[in-house]
C-alpha cells in the first residue's frame, strides 16, 4: 500500500507540474512558475522514494534525498504565497494568525519525541511560517469584495495541505503501518488531494 499512495503521490504532483507549466508557457505569469517549481520539486521527492520501494521493496535508509525535494517544494510554496499577496495584506495585522504558532509550537515538541529534532524543527518551521501567512491572508480577504476574495481559496488550500500534513505526521506516531486499514494511508490520500488542490487554487487567486 505504502507503493500505492507513492506511485499516486507523484502521479498527481507530476500532473500538476505539467498543467502549472503549461500555465505559465500560456500567460508567462511568475507565480504560475513557483507553482511549477512547488509541483516539481514535490514529485522529485516522490520519485526518488517510489524508486527505492520499486528496486528494493522497503522505505528509503537515506531519507534526506527525498526530503530536499519536499522542503525545497515547501520554500517554493512560501514564496508563492508571498508573491501572491497584495502590500496592505503584507501589512495586515490579525491575531488570528497567532493560532498557527499557538498549535504548530506544540506539535514540534510532540514530533521531536519521536523523531529527529533538526528535521522535525525544519519542517515545523515551514508549516507554522505556512499557516501563520494563509490565517493572516484568510483574514485579509474577509475583509475585501468582489475578485479580491478569490485569494480566499488559496489560503484555504495552504491550511489544508498544512493540516493534512500535521495529521499525517500524528497518525505516523501511532500507527508507522500503511496497510490499508492504518489511518496513515487515508491521511496521505487526504494530503494528496490537499496537494491536487492546490492548481484551481491558485488560478482563483492569479485571477482575483
Amino acid at each position: 500500500m505504502e507503493l500505492i499512495e507513492n506511485l499516486l503521490q507523484l502521479l498527481v504532483t507530476f500532473a500538476g507540474a505539467c498543467l502549472a507549466g503549461f500555465a505559465y508557457w500560456k500567460s508567462r505569469a511568475q507565480k504560475y512558475f513557483l507553482l511549477f517549481c512547488f509541483y516539481g520539486c514535490f514529485a522529485l521527492g516522490a520519485l526518488y522514494w517510489t524508486l527505492y520501494l520499486l528496486l528494493f521493496g522497503a522505505t528509503p535508509r537515506v531519507f534526506y534525498v527525498s526530503e530536499f525535494g519536499w522542503v525545497a517544494s515547501m520554500i517554493f510554496l512560501r514564496i508563492l504565497q508571498a508573491t501572491l499577496a497584495s502590500q496592505d495584506e503584507h501589512s495586515f495585522r490579525s491575531r488570528r494568525a497567532w493560532l498557527a504558532p499557538a498549535f504548530g509550537v506544540p506539535l514540534l515538541a510532540f514530533y521531536c519525541a519521536f523523531g529527529d529534532i533538526l528535521s522535525n524543527l525544519i519542517w515545523c518551521g515551514i508549516m507554522i511560517g505556512l499557516s501563520y501567512c494563509a490565517i493572516r491572508g484568510l483574514s485579509y480577504a474577509d475583509t475585501q469584495t468582489g475578485a479580491a476574495r478569490n485569494m480566499r481559496w488559496f489560503h484555504i488550500g495552504v491550511l489544508c495541505f498544512v493540516y493534512a500534513e500535521y495529521l499525517l505526521w500524528t497518525a505516523g506516531c501511532f500507527w508507522p503501518d500503511t496497510s490499508l486499514a492504518s489511518p496513515t494511508f487515508w491521511c496521505d490520500m487526504l494530503l494528496t488531494l490537499t496537494i491536487l488542490g492546490l492548481l484551481p487554487a491558485v488560478r482563483k487567486a492569479v485571477d482575483a
